[in-house]
Formats: C-alpha cells, sequence, structure tokens
C-alpha cells in the first residue's frame, strides 16, 4: 500500500503518535532507497559505457 509523501505536517502541540511516526519514517527511507537506487542504476549504466570505451581505445592501442 502506497502512503502520500506529502503528510500534514504535524503541530508543536499535536500529541505524537509513535506508530503514525514510525511508519512516517519507514514511508520516507522507503522512498529515499528508491531515489537512491534509480540514481545507482544511472551510475551503473555510465560506468558500463564508460568501461566500453575504455575497452576500445585498449583494443585500439594494441592494434599498433
Amino acid at each position: 500500500m502506497r502512503h502520500s509523501r506529502a503528510e500534514r505536517p504535524r503541530r508543536i502541540d499535536d500529541p505524537v503518535d509513535p506508530i503514525a511516526d514510525l511508519r512516517a519514517n519507514l514511508n520516507l527511507l522507503r522512498y529515499s532507497v528508491e531515489q537512491m537506487t534509480e540514481a545507482m542504476k544511472g551510475i551503473l549504466q555510465e560506468m558500463r559505457s564508460f568501461d566500453a570505451r575504455l575497452s576500445a581505445l585498449e583494443a585500439g592501442v594494441a592494434e599498433r
């Protein structure tokens, strides 16, 4: 079940519901990990591309 990331901010005088607070923190952590995972996929793709270019360069140098 998905929850909105834009939850209403808690007022200072609102009582803290520990379960709801844990749920909100878990949802924030999940969102952060999902964003980090997407960023890492992009980084890995760039590394593969660089590795392919480097391999082509090495092959060109070895032919000389």
